[in-house]
């Protein structure tokens, strides 16, 4: 592969101020939240010195359509004399057909459990070890939660974090592939994750045994009938953009749809990835990340939506957004250089916090990995891809989806189509995931 050349010099403006999401405040929803979520908020704001009996709580919708299939957001404004402090709440869908037909419990309570556990007890263990979110080497790479349960009998959950636009952070646009400076930020973000699961993992095994969870995403694909048909439909739509002289491919994307719910459960066994399983993020897209900016040039990246952590093979995050979030055109100049980023981030912290990158996780497993669980990659692309080429505003509603799916049992993929330009992107994007699947041996 020809190597690039950063963009640190030159960071493209243009590009960047084109690719940037900046979410409006949006309207007042107080009346229909849930009473758990003002009990949570009446609980928080003490613990942030607010005087209980003086302040007063305003709410305002906190997201935008099409930014997520299994959550809500809103946003909090907690208000006293001349404080302020604005959080976001996160709660599962409240239209019940839309929260069964996802598990959205299942899921939240995986995220519930990151935020109270997993991620407070990586970033105790980077202190305890003389890495510092201020040193800015290890990973501190989350948003502050103030608070996170999960009650499934109730079928309440709900997330309290900070609202991370008020310092500056936005989104990448998720219709433009993701660009050089971006995709760096994220290859050395997960470096760092999956570093701290190699240091735990050897240093710390009682708490890491806590760790070892499986897969949500495959538990729902299993259990859940919508997601099975939105596959099976996405699959069959990958494959209609090639060519006909591409006969090959076309029968090894067949047998990989035939196969694909065995294949999942392989690809997310960490048996299959031992002794390099690690817990990752699991939803590597750019929906579940926020930059912060410096003179235009990205120089902070937050890892967002927690919800499919999970201990598995950690190419299984970075197929995910290699072949996701990123075009033909960038893999075919930067895919090696970016794998060498993400392992000499790895090998950095991991070494910082007393462990050997040669011994437990060597780039010679890294390479073999890639090759074992390449297919994942084309996998999570055919899912994604579609969405990352339509427009939020022509995005079907999801509760009326899933009421008529409670009727019907069928999901009408037809709403999710690409038309017109969208459907050339997709054309583009999904054939060059595919051709690239192809050219690294994955398929």
């Amino acid at each position: 592969m020809e190597e690039g050349t950063p963009l640190t010099e030159n960071p493209l403006p243009d590009v960047v101020n084109v690719s940037l999401e900046v979410p409006v405040i949006g309207t007042e929803t107080t009346d229909r939240l849930p009473q758990y979520v003002h009990d949570a908020i009446d609980k928080v704001a003490p613990e942030e010195g607010f005087t209980p009996g003086q302040y007063k709580v305003h709410f305002e919708s906190g997201s935008s359509k099409g930014d997520g299939f299994v959550g809500e957001m809103f946003r909090a404004r907690i208000t006293e004399v001349a404080r302020e402090l604005i959080v976001l709440c996160k709660i599962p869908p409240r239209n019940e057909a839309r929260r069964q037909q996802f598990g959205a419990m299942t899921i939240f309570e995986r995220e519930s459990t990151a935020y109270s556990k997993f991620l407070p007890a990586m970033h105790e263990f980077q202190r305890e070890r003389g890495v510092t979110d201020e040193l800015g080497i290890g990973f501190f790479h989350t948003p502050k939660c103030y608070f996170a349960m999960c009650d499934e009998a109730k079928q309440e959950s709900l997330i309290i974090m900070n609202d991370l636009r008020l310092s500056g952070y936005r989104m990448w646009n998720k219709l433009v592939p993701v660009n050089y400076e971006h995709v760096r930020l994220m290859m050395i973000a997960l470096g760092k994750l999956h570093a701290l699961s190699f240091a735990m993992k050897d240093q710390r095994p009682d708490i890491f045994e806590e760790f070892k969870v499986k897969d949500g995403l495959v538990e729902m694909m299993n259990n859940f009938e919508p997601f099975q048909q939105m596959m099976n439909f996405n699959m069959d739509r990958a494959t209609s953009v090639l060519e006909p002289h591409e006969e090959k491919l076309r029968q090894k994307m067949d047998r990989l749809k035939t196969d694909m719910l065995s294949d999942l459960n392989k690809l997310t066994d960490a048996a299959t990835a031992e002794p390099y399983a690690v817990l990752g993020h699991g939803d590597c897209w750019v929906n579940n990340m926020m930059f912060a900016y410096e003179k235009g040039v990205p120089k902070d990246i937050v890892l967002l939506d927690w919800q499919i952590c999970r201990y598995v093979s950690p190419t299984l995050d970075l197929l995910y957004f290699l072949f996701c979030c990123t075009d033909e055109q960038f893999r075919r100049q930067y895919y090696d250089e970016m794998i060498r980023t993400y392992y000499a981030s790895l090998k950095e912290l991991l070494g910082k916090l007393g462990g050997d990158a040669t011994r437990q996780f060597p780039y010679t497993a890294l390479l073999r990995q890639l090759r074992q669980f390449g297919r994942f990659g084309v996998m999570m692309a055919a899912f994604i891809v579609p969405l990352l080429c339509i427009e939020n505003a022509d995005l079907p509603d999801l509760d009326e989806q899933a009421e008529r799916f409670k009727e019907t049992q069928e999901m009408d993929m037809s709403e999710f189509q690409t038309k017109g330009n969208s459907e050339e992107k997709y054309r583009q994007r999904m054939g060059g995931v595919l051709r690239d699947a192809i050219r690294y041996g994955y398929l």
